[in-house]
């Protein structure tokens, strides 16, 4: 690696003063090896509380500290704007609330080596104070902690994913209208189907570890049944623009689920908001009943790409789903596909 910023570390965030303080705490402890020169980029999505003193007041001996603020809400924009002046050849993404191993980057930079992989997704640890017993396979998806070591599909995980800067050639930005302050999440599930679509190597690294550590508020039964309707609202998105996947009868199924939901909660009362945990399917109610609101939303507005496309189109560009695709579908070369590469629509 030869540029002038061999790696650029990007972090985005938004009112977690407190959390993000961790995170640059264990960054100063990531060691840099020897001959790479790295930027930190912090991109303030619009906090209102501490954040910028926060960044104002780290200091690294081994990293240049960027400060970015990104007043348009949403984490797609906050990860644009880094894209923007990042000058790494490596980039590398991780979240406010998770802490990397002091190794990270020397792990990183050892698999690009290796393996001559395009980008890659690392390991993803549940903070120990955070473990609970009915906290498992699906429940550690939705917290960002997903196991590939026992057969999953592979897919772009932002608390600990990396690419070369060659991926931005073919796909140059993340979808604006996914991720926290939009739908609520995909932002990078989508990014990363991306990249494998245009035919770039994405692979799994083992030895890149990061713990998360979201606050023990995310265990709330209310935050559980947002995310599975951000989910839901993400999937719909994904299956009609990207996949054009046409779905019949969706106001139905939706009224449907509508009254599935009710009359279970009618038959078997949940707990509290405040209480830890959802039931399976009281999760899958909610999930499939906003894939559907959400999907009928959808079906009506003129699709943003072509399908599985790595660009998104402009206005004049974009095509009703009644009418002929008149646009390209973009192959990806058949060595690099890999058959352990998620679909965009995780459940």
């Amino acid at each position: 690696m030869t540029a002038d910023i061999s790696v650029s570390i990007i972090i985005c965030t938004c009112n977690r003063a407190a959390s993000l303080q961790q995170t640059l705490t264990a960054l100063k402890k990531v060691r840099i090896p020897a001959g790479l020169r790295a930027e930190l980029i912090v991109v303030d999505n619009g906090s209102t509380d501490g954040t910028r003193g926060v960044v104002a007041n780290a200091t690294f001996d081994n990293k240049l500290l960027v400060y970015l603020f990104e007043p348009k809400k949403g984490k797609a924009n906050a990860l644009n704007s880094a894209l923007a002046v990042a000058r790494g050849e490596i980039l590398v993404f991780t979240d406010d609330d998770v802490l990397p191993s002091e190794d990270w980057i020397e792990q990183i930079q050892l698999h690009f080596v290796k393996a001559k992989c395009d980008a890659l997704v690392g390991k993803v640890v549940l903070a120990p104070a955070l473990e609970r017993d009915w906290i498992t396979g699906i429940e550690k998806y939705y917290l960002a902690v997903p196991d590939f070591e026992s057969g999953n599909p592979i897919h772009w995980v932002g608390a600990n994913a990396a690419f070369h800067r060659r991926c931005l050639q073919r796909v140059p930005a993340f979808d604006p209208e996914l991720g926290s302050g939009a739908l609520g999440n995909a932002e990078d599930t989508l990014f990363g189907c991306q990249l494998v679509e245009a035919g770039f190597k994405l692979e799994y690294a083992a030895n890149v570890i990061v713990v998360h550590q979201p606050d023990e508020s995310r265990l709330r039964r209310s935050v559980w049944l947002q995310a599975a309707r951000q989910r839901g609202q993400s999937k719909a998105y994904l299956l009609h623009h990207w996949e054009h996947v046409e779905i019949k009868g969706a106001l139905l199924k939706r009224l449907w689920f509508a009254l599935k939901l009710s009359m279970r909660r009618l038959l078997q009362p949940p707990a509290p908001l405040e209480s830890e945990g959802l039931l399976p399917w009281e999760r899958s109610y909610v999930h499939d009943l906003a894939f559907y609101k959400q999907y009928c939303v959808e079906q009506r507005r003129l699709r943003k790409y072509a399908k599985r496309g790595l660009e998104k189109l402009d206005a004049a560009d974009c095509h009703h789903p009644s009418r002929p695709n008149e646009h390209s579908v973009i192959q990806r070369p058949k060595e690099n596909r890999a058959n352990n590469v998620a679909s965009p629509t995780p459940p």
